[in-house]
């Protein structure tokens, strides 16, 4: 595949996730702005991370689940101490970073998956080449 090829399907993933964290971010802010505050929130932030984890976060987005992660572990101790509006704004900031660590596992497995067809496709060329020459490419 060309180089500049390569290089704008990266950008367009990288385009993607940020668009993707920032329309969760909206989403999370306007839930916090029309819903009233209540213990499932804990529950939603926990199955993000878990989807990102089963998704491959661990090897591919560590950063975002182990911020996630900490976060919720944070909503948890706000939440036994009683404050159940911080532990909502915490239980949410950890879906976001879940979320954002499903997204960048998503986008690394799709560069895996683009490296490996570009790996087939030149192996398919050259082999054509051997067996027609080089007339073959043009």
């Amino acid at each position: 595949m060309h180089p500049k090829t390569s290089a704008s399907h990266l950008t367009i993933i990288q385009q993607l996730l940020k668009l993707a964290f920032v329309l969760a971010l909206c989403g999370a802010l306007a839930a916090c702005a029309t819903t009233p505050t209540d213990l499932s929130v804990l529950d939603k932030a926990r199955l993000a991370i878990q989807r990102a984890e089963t998704a491959g976060a661990n090897d591919h987005a560590p950063l975002e689940l182990r911020l996630a992660n900490r976060r919720l572990t944070l909503a948890e101790e706000v939440l036994n101490e009683g404050n159940r509006i911080g532990a909502r704004h915490l239980a949410d900031q950890a879906e976001i970073e879940a979320q954002l660590a499903l997204a960048r596992t998503r986008a690394a497995l799709a560069r895996l998956r683009l490296q490996d067809k570009q790996l087939g496709f030149e192996t398919l060329k050259t082999e054509l080449v051997e067996l027609y020459g080089e007339e073959v490419l043009r």
